[in-house]
């Protein structure tokens, strides 16, 4: 069973112009229910607002998990990485299990730098994120 709970794209770029980001979130009925975030391209300052908001509404689901997709993430910033700590954080009482699948050595080092490794759960693939 799968249900989107919100699918952002940004749709076409002009010529020579890097393609924006892309976030969307989505339901996903394995044994528990989880809500997958997955995120494409750069998470940057400018992507902040948005990833932050759609995060930050798969935490307040009903749900045991949010597993949050990074292997896409071709650039995480340190303020972005942050916000997802203090999310991780907000939620450590009570709320979700906030889950994390990277496999980009890049990505991993400034999880690793800003502190969230050590506070999230990281998982090697989504099928052990999601069967957990």
């Amino acid at each position: 069973m799968s249900a989107a709970l919100q699918h952002r794209s940004n749709g076409r770029h002009p010529a020579g112009e890097r393609p924006r980001n892309r976030f969307w979130s989505q339901r996903v009925d394995r044994r528990k229910q989880c809500v997958v975030v997955r995120a494409e391209g750069e998470l940057d300052a400018a992507a902040l607002p948005e990833f932050r908001a759609l995060l930050e509404r798969a935490v307040t689901t009903r749900c045991h998990a949010v597993v949050l997709d990074l292997r896409a993430t071709k650039f995480l910033s340190i303020r972005v990485a942050a916000t997802i700590g203090a999310i991780k954080q907000h939620t450590a009482h009570g709320g979700p299990d906030l889950r994390i699948v990277s496999g980009r050595r890049e990505i991993d080092r400034v999880l690793a730098i800003t502190g969230v490794r050590a506070v999230c759960c990281e998982f090697p693939s989504m099928r052990a994120a999601l069967d957990t």
